[in-house]
């Protein structure tokens, strides 16, 4: 094919920043759309449409759920607007470069999209959510440089309109998140829980005696942990208070709290089912696979169409895993030194000094050492999407120790809650030296491009309240640029 597209990227990320927004949208600058000739044959070319697409999709597939996709976003813009544009080369056929056409375009894409991700059964190929580019060109030969009696006599015959489409590219999308110096033991400030402590239920047929309802009900608790924490962050610091409210003195003598127990959990859920779609803004249902098939999809699409996939059980609409994210050495559990009788500090009539204060750093692992269907146990950022969502908690067990006043027996319960936690990506602080190499390519780029305008979105460098962002939300997010090139090659 004498034509031919290349979408050739400036970069292949495209970052997100800050929660996750269906109201922001963030672009794709793109520069420049060039056109060239490598032979010195005058060739002319009627470019009647030019179109570049931003794709993205999920996919799932596990035993229990079976295979489901959708597609997230399809956004497509026609670069030609008016009358097909004439390309030719002709009066530079003795150039040693080839002829070029530059063209500025742009692809707003939604603030809500979830990241780049693998997941589903590792026994099959990755499936998970990907997003791509596309372009595709319609032109006719006006004169393609050659000229024989044969081309003469087929002329007629042949079909003038033609297309091509240039090869996939890759768009890996990632979100950041900016921490806020609020803690000197977390890239995020502390934020406070008033718990509400529940006691482990009894087993079934026991007959162990048990702490007081009473007694512990008057146990209050309040836990701080971190808005969030990074990935590149290796521990989670945990702050407890306890007081006894309204504990009298015997109360006080005979309860005690000897250790605690803190987990932190990482959830996954791979789901099949439609119901919940309408949460997100994704295409209507006609646009949607089967009506509307994914550009790029799963291999294993192929035999659900067909009906040659297996399943030796009934679908399940989703399918958790869950695993902890403590080093395998860590057991969680923290001994409290000394008898355990905390409330004892509660004669004081200061509150402030009735709170007995429990304070740790929780280990996170670096690296996954378990394995299951899923593939690593691995740590991902918290979010949510159509088909895959992942939720982060931290729980708490607390044990108590109760002498009762009718018996010399001692009992012992656990009260236990969780916390929810989010698990971010914060952009890397680059040096001055990193700031200066970026503005130059910057520069540079602009030059080669004089007609090039990078231009952000709104939300991408100004607040709600209308204060402009940090300078690192606003040059991540100008990463992302694309070059198209229309390569024209005589037969």
């Amino acid at each position: 094919m004498p034509l031919s597209l290349d979408i050739q990227p400036f970069s292949n990320f495209l970052d997100m920043y800050g929660d996750v927004d269906s109201s922001s949208y963030y672009h794709l600058p793109h520069v420049p759309l060039s056109v060239f000739n490598r032979q010195r044959a005058t060739t002319r070319v009627l470019l009647q449409s030019l179109t570049i697409s931003f794709e993205g999709q999920s996919e799932t597939i596990t035993p229990e759920t079976g295979y489901a996709p959708v597609r997230l976003c399809s956004i497509t813009r026609e670069l030609l607007r008016g009358e097909p544009v004439d390309l030719s080369n002709e009066g530079h056929e003795d150039c040693d470069k080839p002829s070029s056409w530059d063209v500025v375009f742009d692809i707003p894409v939604p603030g809500w999209l979830p990241t780049t991700s693998v997941y589903g059964d590792s026994s099959f190929d990755a499936a998970g959510t990907r997003y791509a580019l596309y372009a595709t060109a319609t032109f006719t030969y006006v004169d393609d440089g050659s000229s024989s009696f044969f081309t003469n006599i087929c002329a007629p015959f042949r079909s003038r309109v033609r297309s091509v489409d240039a090869r996939r590219f890759t768009i890996t999308l990632r979100r950041f998140v900016e921490s806020s110096t609020g803690s000197s033991s977390s890239a995020f400030p502390m934020s406070l829980y008033i718990v509400d402590a529940q006691r482990e239920p009894d087993t079934e047929g026991s007959t162990q005696s048990s702490i007081p309802p009473d007694v512990l009900k008057k146990v209050h608790v309040v836990a701080s942990i971190p808005d969030a924490v990074a990935m590149n962050e290796t521990s989670l610091p945990l702050v407890l208070r306890l007081k006894g409210k309204d504990l009298d003195n015997s109360e006080r003598k005979r309860l005690r709290v000897t250790e605690f127990s803190v987990d932190v959990e990482q959830m996954e859920v791979n789901t099949s089912s439609r119901d919940h779609l309408h949460r997100y803004p994704i295409p209507s249902r006609r646009h949607q696979p089967p009506h509307v098939a994914l550009r790029n999809p799963h291999p294993i699409h192929t035999l659900c169409d067909t009906g040659l996939l297996m399943i030796s059980e009934p679908l399940k609409s989703s399918v958790n895993r869950t695993f902890s994210l403590l080093p395998p050495s860590e057991s969680g559990r923290y001994l409290i030194s000394g008898d355990g009788r905390v409330f004892m500090q509660g004669s004081s009539t200061t509150s402030d000094e009735n709170w007995y204060i429990l304070e740790t750093k929780v280990p996170i692992a670096k690296e996954p050492h378990l394995d299951d269907w899923a593939g690593a146990q691995k740590r991902r950022i918290t979010e949510s999407s159509p088909l895959f969502s992942v939720r982060h908690f931290v729980h708490v067990s607390i044990r108590c120790e109760y002498d009762l006043t009718d018996s010399d027996e001692t009992v012992h319960e656990r009260l236990h809650f969780s916390l929810p936690l989010k698990h971010v990506y914060v952009p890397e602080v680059t040096t001055s030296s990193e700031d200066a190499a970026e503005r130059q390519q910057s520069v540079d780029l602009q030059r080669s491009n004089p007609y090039a305008q990078a231009l952000p979105a709104y939300s991408q460098l100004f607040h709600s309240n209308g204060e402009r962002k940090s300078t690192i939300r606003s040059t991540a997010c100008l990463r992302a640029f694309i070059v198209l090139a229309v390569v024209i090659i005589s037969a």
